[in-house]
């Protein structure tokens, strides 16, 4: 345990690594809820239209995801120790799987866009119990500046042009091919690809770029 914890201590880009992915879920999670609800009440499933709605519910996410990588993934106050750091990723990591595989499910059975608000409900008073108990809010001296924001907004842009083109090129090439009926699954199969790309823009970019130390 101790030399895990001297590995974590003389290598920070590890745990930084380890709570990106983390919150990563969470902020997928995040933008799934939306998305789906958004599009399955307006009867939205491929296409521009799709990556236009896309928009609103990745900048939610890039929102939600400034906040916990400045105060987490890339604080200097957080420590290396193993088990803090085991049970915050779980739960972290845990709130976002639990949101993003009901959200899976709703789609596969079609569910109505009430299904996707109760999911969001529990998304986030589940996030705030979390914020609170990891005690993120009494973080001294690490308040966010403008210009760090400002920067962390121009990278999430790039990775937002990344997502929503590659949702709505995506989607509309499985849509038309007969192979895939469900147009819901559609649109997350494009939507998980689209994440998957922009998350590796996003890491670099907020890694060398907005919280480098």
């Amino acid at each position: 345990m101790n030399s895990l914890q001297q590995l974590l201590k003389d290598r920070p880009i590890i745990l930084q690594i380890l709570r990106f992915v983390a919150i990563g879920v969470l902020n997928t999670a995040l933008d799934f809820i939306i998305l789906n609800f958004a599009t399955k009440a307006l009867g939205i499933t491929s296409g521009v239209s799709l990556g236009a709605i896309n928009i609103v519910s990745f900048s939610a996410a890039v929102i939600q995801s400034y906040f916990w990588n400045h105060y987490w993934a890339f604080s200097a106050s957080e420590t290396a120790d193993v088990l803090k750091n085991f049970v915050r990723l779980v739960v972290v990591g845990g709130i976002g799987a639990i949101a993003f595989i009901a959200v899976l499910l709703g789609a596969r059975g079609g569910a109505n866009p009430l299904y996707f608000v109760l999911i969001f409900l529990f998304f986030i008073v589940a996030e705030l119990c979390a914020w609170y108990g990891f005690g993120l809010h009494r973080q001294a001296g690490a308040q966010p500046s403008g210009s760090e924001f400002v920067v962390f907004v121009i990278v999430s842009a790039v990775g937002l042009l990344i997502n929503s083109v590659l949702l709505a090129v995506v989607s509309q090439a499985l849509v038309n091919n007969p192979n895939f009926s469900n147009p819901d699954l559609v649109k997350n199969a494009a939507k998980i690809l689209a994440t998957m790309v922009s998350l590796i823009w996003n890491f670099i970019g907020y890694k060398l770029i907005v919280f480098r130390k």
